[in-house]
């Protein structure tokens, strides 16, 4: 008996053990569950606000901040489409949601996965959700066709969200404007789409996007002003990330409109997409990710016309392609970077008359062309840049000259004659139809309103006027006359050169002089770079100014309010003192 009960007591204390065992390894299956869940290794990067390309980059799937990098599975709808696009190397899922049964009598308000016309599936969003999320590592990006499935599919999201079920980026998308080609409205009501996604899940990178047609027989239809505008309009105030979907074969021609709205925030980027049948162009790709950082476009596009234009995008020796009326980022400074490293040079012009060449400095920067205007014997003013020693090259001339030269490079044209301004831009107008002008273009002059009215300059809205009329693809860089700045920058002149700009829709660069600026009120620079979230100022300092001695402080205080949207016009030496101070700094 006594052995009997020792053996019973073994047996107690041996399954006791084995529980206890099988308890402590569900906590701590739960704990690494918890701790090694996809993309936790950066707190910030595995969230459902997160970012998708830092997502990716912390699990090593990408190796730098690259939409190009990112792939794409579309329509894992069916349980059969799901477990295949689970068992890929894709990085990005893009599935459907919609109402079971919507608009019939069989109804029932389940989320489920289906694109239209389709309105049952083997699938419901919840099914999908728990398989995508306890199998993958894959992001999220899910299109709503229909408003009714979007309050209970965030309301979903919600629950598995405070479960702590949703630890990476989770896109939500619908198109909810009219769009390019559509004749009727078929868009998702836009209010209400947005209402729900921040009353429900804020979480989300929103994807709002236009409803499209593409038709053969209209190619350059494409995305107007007024389009971008009124999504701006909707989306500008909102706190999420913003990716706008677009058709990838309409966007090279509305690409100005884009230029825009992208500038608009760093909040935003693009995700472009194509039709199956859309004979989307890798010229057209290469032009709009050259305009862009990497990190601003993501492309979601079928092959061969991705494989093409991968192989083209990372061939580092290809000839680039530049918006005239873009930034200086990528071409002359890195998203974020120090806008001291950009160059303002002058080039020089050898010879004269028709046999004059330009000499194009060695350091890639903007080349400064001073225009003034030649009235021929006969026939029709010429535009002419004057260089220092008095020779002249026509602008024309000029440009196309500059044209073959390969390197980084942009062109700023100071309009020294107001006579000058709409034939300067014509040529500008002309060369850049023809394809020889690829590169950013600031249009600049001293200009003359308010009260900096000074007789001999541009009139400032005739500046604005012209631009708008002959060649809008520009930077506007107005500057204040020296007459009126012996007290440096006043409040009036602040004021009446910020309502000229006012809703400009053009890129603006204030052109500033370092020693009034010095004499100034606190707060100038930072006044009008919130004028635009594209605005930028240029700082500018002239030898027979003075020492940079008299200017250091006040140049290192502008560079202070904002290192990435100030550039500097300076003597070499003097930039030379400037770069020892910051870097001593």
């Amino acid at each position: 008996m006594a052995c009997k009960v020792c053996s019973n007591k073994w047996a107690i204390a041996g399954v006791a053990g084995v529980m206890l065992v099988f308890i402590l390894g569900l906590v701590l299956c739960f704990t690494l569950l918890e701790v090694t869940q996809p993309g936790c290794e950066q707190d910030v990067a595995c969230r459902p606000d997160a970012d998708m390309l830092d997502y990716l980059l912390s699990l090593g799937q990408i190796s730098q901040r690259d939409g190009l990098l990112v792939t794409w599975y579309h329509a894992a709808n069916s349980q059969e489409e799901m477990k295949a696009a689970l068992n890929s190397n894709i990085m990005v899922l893009e599935a459907d949601v919609t109402v079971e049964g919507l608009n019939t009598a069989n109804e029932t308000g389940v989320p489920i996965m289906a694109h239209p016309p389709a309105i049952y599936s083997d699938n419901t969003l919840q099914q999908w959700l728990e398989a995508v999320l306890a199998s993958s590592q894959k992001g999220i990006k899910l299109d709503f066709k229909s408003l009714k499935a979007v309050a209970p599919s965030l309301d979903l999201l919600r629950r598995m969200t405070e479960d702590g079920k949703v630890r990476r980026p989770v896109w939500i998308n619908a198109d909810i404007l009219r769009g390019p080609n559509v004749p009727i409205s078929i868009e998702v009501n836009a209010t209400q789409f947005l209402a729900l996604v921040q009353e429900k899940y804020p979480e989300a990178t929103l994807s709002p996007g236009w409803t499209t047609l593409y038709v053969p027989l209209f190619p350059n239809s494409t995305y107007t002003r007024a389009m971008v505008e009124k999504m701006q309009g909707l989306v500008g105030a909102l706190p999420q990330r913003v990716t706008f979907p677009v058709r990838a074969v309409m966007v090279r021609a509305g690409w100005p409109h884009f230029s825009w709205l992208l500038g608009q925030s760093d909040r935003y980027s693009l995700t472009l997409w194509q039709g199956a049948s859309d004979p989307v162009s890798v010229d057209d790709l290469l032009y709009i990710r050259d305009n862009c950082a990497t990190h601003q476009i993501y492309y979601d596009l079928f092959e061969p016309v991705l494989l093409q234009f991968k192989q083209l995008a990372m061939n580092a020796t290809r000839k680039w392609s530049y918006y005239t009326g873009g930034s200086l980022i990528p071409l002359l400074q890195l998203p974020g970077g120090d806008g001291l490293r950009v160059l303002w040079q002058v080039p020089g012009i050898q010879g004269n008359g028709t046999t004059a060449t330009v000499q194009l400095p060695d350091k890639e920067g903007m080349i400064l062309l001073n225009v003034g205007l030649q009235e021929p014997a006969a026939g029709d003013p010429v535009p002419i840049v004057h260089a220092p020693g008095n020779p002249t090259l026509t602008l024309e001339t000029c440009l196309l000259q500059l044209a073959t030269h390969r390197g980084r490079w942009g062109v700023h044209l100071h309009i020294a004659e107001p006579t000058a301004l709409r034939p300067s831009l014509a040529v500008l107008a002309r060369l850049s139809s023809l394809g020889h002008l690829s590169r950013p273009v600031w249009v600049g002059a001293t200009v003359s309103h308010g009260h900096f009215a000074v007789p001999g300059h541009v009139a400032g809205t005739e500046l604005l006027t012209a631009v708008a009329e002959v060649f809008p693809h520009v930077t506007v860089a107005p500057g204040w006359p020296e007459e009126v700045l012996g007290s440096g920058y006043r409040e009036q002149l602040l004021t009446d050169m910020l309502e000229l700009c006012q809703g400009l829709w053009q890129p603006v660069s204030f052109q500033l002089h370092a020693g009034p600026l010095g004499q100034s009120m606190a707060g100038v620079v930072a006044r009008l770079l919130a004028a635009s979230p594209r605005a930028t100022v240029t700082v500018e300092h002239r030898p027979v100014e003075g020492s940079y001695a008299s200017v250091r402080t006040v140049l290192l205080a502008a560079r202070a309010v904002d290192r990435a949207r100030v550039y500097y016009r300076l003597p070499q030496s003097s930039r030379e003192d400037l770069l020892a101070d910051v870097g001593r700094n």
